[in-house]
């Protein structure tokens, strides 16, 4: 249905921050999401994470553990800490394996924890399933 006074709103689209240090893994993730009409903001580093996560409000965080000047694990935790931070959904994107590193990143409520390296077609399902899932909720509550 057309809008005659242009007075429609836009379905805003979903805002994904990427927060990776390699670039080729950030360009290739941008690229994707962007082609799956994600808006994607990038960083790579835990504190311009932060930072833009605060900022740009996304919706969904992809983060990666081992990073310079700030991991994920510490980025993941003081984003925690805040109260604009508490709820956005993020998916741990990283090498680390190890049953503490995860049980670690478990502990500050994320959505997923996937190990690199990835498929990308079962990220981008995971994504629009906490998407999803992120819509209905709201609209219970609303």
């Amino acid at each position: 249905m057309f809008d005659i006074f242009g007075l429609k709103k836009k379905a805003r689209k979903t805002r994904i921050l990427v927060v990776d240090d390699e670039p080729n893994i950030v360009q290739t993730l941008k690229d994707r999401l962007e082609m799956n009409e994600y808006t994607v903001e990038t960083a790579f580093n835990g504190e311009e994470g932060l930072r833009l996560a605060q900022e740009k409000c996304p919706d969904l965080i992809l983060l990666d553990v081992i990073m310079p000047i700030m991991d994920g694990h510490e980025m993941l935790e003081k984003l925690r800490q805040t109260g604009w931070g508490k709820n956005i959904s993020v998916i741990m994107l990283t090498a680390r394996s190890q049953a503490q590193d995860i049980a670690r990143a478990r502990a500050c409520n994320i959505d997923d924890y996937i190990i690199k390296p990835f498929d990308l077609s079962e990220l981008l399902e995971k994504i629009e399933n906490i998407v999803e899932r992120k819509k209905n909720l709201v609209a219970v509550v609303q």
